[in-house]
């Protein structure tokens, strides 16, 4: 089977969750188990040379022995998906169809893509007889798309137990962004060596419940949504992060005239700056803890005052602020007692590039430079979160990074409808795979 056989055969592997299912669930899990035999069954002389450790249905782990006892890299990937509504796509999401050199399925780019080609990698480089200077560590979760709570917290804290340091570690990140600031043509291979945090709020009003034709003088919905219009009219407060500073200025050497000028010199526009980029949405989330309003709930019925209504409100947090600064400033912004505040699902701290070692940079602009030689590499700040997070105290080094060249319009369709990935993506990507890890 060859390369690209196999990264069809794992987009067919349908490794989601649904929102009900349990983690003990077994039928929910058999996906996942599945996709650990196919990597065994599919990539023999990895697995002839590699340990491996299979923590449970979420988390497995690999380690290929170094040359040298100096230094360890680990490199991050998961299996799971996001579902798929099979009705809005042009394609079946685990057909894996190819179609004008594309392959359409679900967890084409996020990221059975970048996991197939860190084993391919492997497996062929390990059929060469090749072995890496260093330790070379893989740690594969299950369940990142949930938050990571069974695959990569499992795996760092068996790390953790073992002792084990990384030099640095690689996880999904932003990817080689073609057009990705109007008016600049150029592609940037764009680095998070920052991550940002993730709050989600539950907002909630109470009531007495009744029917429909005696409401009450002041109804629940109304204090919520005028809790929500407060939270629309306050944002969080504009900062200019050291990385996105580096960021802007490099990208402003592809521009001209006052766009040129402005991102040069956004620290000392400071205010007006940051009321210029209102107009570019992808630059907002770089500079701002953003709110998006996710859910509404009240009645299940058009006849009956619901007994609560509550919203949930879905923050990604820029540092410095924390969950709990985050949730002070939502409640400080509503200030109204009858609106209970609560936390909703999963919570991360921001993580800093303060005092990042920025270990692992070169190797992978070294890698990268041999695919893509015209490609400028830029630091930047994740704003979504990852799995790294889990393995932020086994290193002082966390690059984020996507090896794909990819539009903003191909990005949209990664948790969204007919997602697909590119042929010759996959073949540079795992081309960048094996020169990274051949510098190892």
């Amino acid at each position: 089977m060859n390369f690209i056989n196999k990264f069809q055969e794992a987009i067919k592997i349908p490794t989601w969750w649904s929102k009900e299912a349990r983690f003990d669930d077994t039928e929910a899990r058999a996906p996942l188990i599945r996709f650990q035999e196919f990597l065994k069954e599919n990539f023999p002389a990895f697995h002839n040379t590699a340990q491996c450790w299979v923590l449970n249905p979420f988390s497995v782990i690999y380690h290929l022995q170094g040359k040298s006892e100096k230094g360890a890299v680990l490199f991050l990937s998961h299996y799971d998906v996001v579902p798929a509504e099979k009705d809005k796509w042009s394609f079946d999401p685990f057909g894996a169809q190819i179609k004008d050199d594309f392959i359409y399925g679900r967890g084409a780019i996020d990221m059975k893509s970048t996991l197939i080609c860190i084993i391919e990698a492997a497996e062929n480089l390990c059929a060469q007889g090749w072995k890496p200077q260093k330790d070379i560590w893989f740690s594969f979760g299950g369940d990142e798309e949930r938050g990571g709570s069974m695959g990569a917290k499992e795996a760092a804290a068996w790390f953790k137990q073992r002792n084990q340091k990384f030099d640095w570690i690689i996880d999904e990140g932003p990817p080689i962004a073609e057009n990705y600031i109007p008016g600049i043509d150029s592609c940037f291979a764009l680095i998070g060596i920052e991550e940002k945090g993730y709050l989600s709020l539950n907002l909630t009003v109470e009531q007495e419940p009744g029917h429909a034709s005696k409401p009450p003088k002041i109804q629940a919905a109304a204090i919520l949504a005028k809790a929500l219009v407060k939270i629309g009219k306050k944002s969080f407060p504009y900062k200019l992060r050291p990385v996105v500073e580096i960021f802007f200025k490099e990208i402003s050497k592809k521009m001209t005239g006052i766009k040129s000028f402005a991102l040069r010199h956004a620290r000392l526009l400071g205010p007006l700056f940051f009321k210029m980029t209102e107009f570019y949405p992808v630059i907002q989330p770089m500079l701002k803890t953003t709110i998006a309003m996710t859910i509404l709930e009240g009645s299940a019925a058009d006849n009956v005052m619901p007994s609560k209504v509550n919203a949930v409100i879905n923050m990604r947090l820029l540092y410095p602020w924390t969950t709990q600064t985050a949730a002070d400033f939502i409640k400080k912004t509503i200030n109204d007692k009858r609106v209970k505040i609560s936390m909703y699902e999963t919570e991360a701290n921001p993580i800093s590039a303060n005092n990042h070692s920025r270990q692992g940079w070169l190797e992978i602009e070294k890698a990268l430079n041999e695919v893509y030689p015209d490609v400028t590499i830029l630091p930047f700040i994740m704003t979504a979160i990852t799995d790294s997070r889990h393995y932020k105290d086994l290193t002082n080094s966390i690059l984020r990074f996507n090896p794909q060249k990819l539009t903003s319009r191909e990005l949209n369709r990664m948790h969204g409808h007919d997602e697909r990935i590119s042929i010759e993506n996959l073949n540079r990507e795992l081309l960048f795979y094996t020169n990274l890890m051949r510098l190892l």
